[in-house]
């Protein structure tokens, strides 16, 4: 419980620094060059699971406030944008804002992520005080995915420093090869697919 308790506060001091650093300030050069701009709480820690207490309210929190600034600022654009927050459960630490300009805000509405067959909505009690924000949006439900590439899949037993280790991924490969769960082709060689939980795509009603 005290590792637990010195990682959140690490990653509380992250984000509270990348605040700071303007790292969650919308660049406007950058959003006009690339078609968007998007700020990730906390890419390295995408993994952790089961975020709750001053953590959860940090991330939260940082996501709205981050959301109205950039709303205010597209606003001045006088131009369609796409905006929206992309909170993931279980993986809250991979949260964040993402906004799209010209031929991306289609991309962004229709084909970022895989829709979700679960029939749901967002329990925005669950968020405390915070709730009542969450509430002004509206939640679509969508697949959180993460991937493995077929060089990964064909990695030799030699490269792996236990061996134990090597046995297991190949269970996982086989089950993940057979599920064919979602499989694309690209530069020849194909990306696997794999559900890892849920991401709520938020937008100010």
């Amino acid at each position: 419980m005290k590792k637990k308790t010195i990682f959140s506060k690490k990653i509380i001091r992250d984000i509270n620094k990348s605040i700071i650093d303007s790292d969650s300030k919308l660049d406007i050069d950058f959003l006009y060059q690339e078609k968007y701009f998007n700020y990730e709480i906390e890419e390295w820690y995408g993994e952790e699971f089961g975020i709750k207490g001053e953590l959860r309210k940090i991330i939260i929190e940082t996501l709205l406030k981050t959301y109205f600034e950039w709303k205010n600022e597209l606003d001045k654009l006088n131009k369609e944008y796409y905006l929206a927050i992309w909170l993931y459960n279980p993986r809250m630490l991979k949260s964040e804002v993402v906004c799209a300009i010209d031929e991306k805000v289609a991309y962004y509405e229709n084909e970022s992520f895989l829709v979700s067959k679960k029939n749901s909505e967002l329990d925005t009690n669950q968020f405390g005080k915070l709730s009542t924000e969450l509430q002004k949006f509206a939640w679509d439900k969508k697949i959180d995915l993460d991937s493995i590439h077929e060089c990964e899949i064909n990695w030799p037993k030699e490269q792996y420093k236990i061996e134990k280790e090597y046995h297991k991924d190949q269970r996982f490969y086989k089950k993940l090869i057979q599920e064919k769960f979602h499989v694309i082709e690209k530069d020849n060689e194909k990306i696997y697919f794999y559900p890892k939980g849920d991401v709520w795509i938020g937008k100010l009603k």
